[in-house]
């Protein structure tokens, strides 16, 4: 009987070993955990760089992330999914957004100052630049 029992937990062991090597597919999806501001991109957030654009030429608005491209983990024309927000676009930049931060655009003030800040989790959907 103390036989079979060994037998069983090495069976056991080589099945996790395969099951969780090289090549297993995996359910959990890697994420960045970020600070997020939010801005709207009229005078009142933006200006004097509030002519409607993002840094990159984009028409600012919803979907529009600001990012630290040189610094922080995420690059321009990148795809992320924000929880709480939704699917957005790093296409802007802003002189506040250093490191590991994030500024989320909104089409008005009121939900721009409605977000304020939150710790977020960035999923990275398509790769940019």
């Amino acid at each position: 009987m103390k036989k079979l029992i060994i037998l069983i937990e090495i069976l056991m062991i080589i099945l996790l070993l395969v099951a969780s090597g090289p090549g297993a597919e995996t359910q959990e999806q890697k994420y960045y955990l970020m600070t997020a501001t939010a801005y709207y991109p009229g005078p009142e957030s933006c200006y004097p760089w509030d002519d409607g654009f993002t840094a990159i030429g984009d028409i600012a608005g919803k979907g529009s992330i600001a990012i630290d491209d040189k610094n922080g983990p995420l690059r321009m024309g990148q795809t992320v999914y924000i929880e709480g927000y939704g699917r957005g676009k790093c296409n802007d930049r802003g002189s506040a957004i250093k490191d590991w931060k994030i500024d989320l655009c909104f089409d008005t003030i009121e939900e721009a100052q409605e977000w304020g800040r939150k710790l977020v989790r960035v999923y990275l959907i398509e790769g940019g630049e």
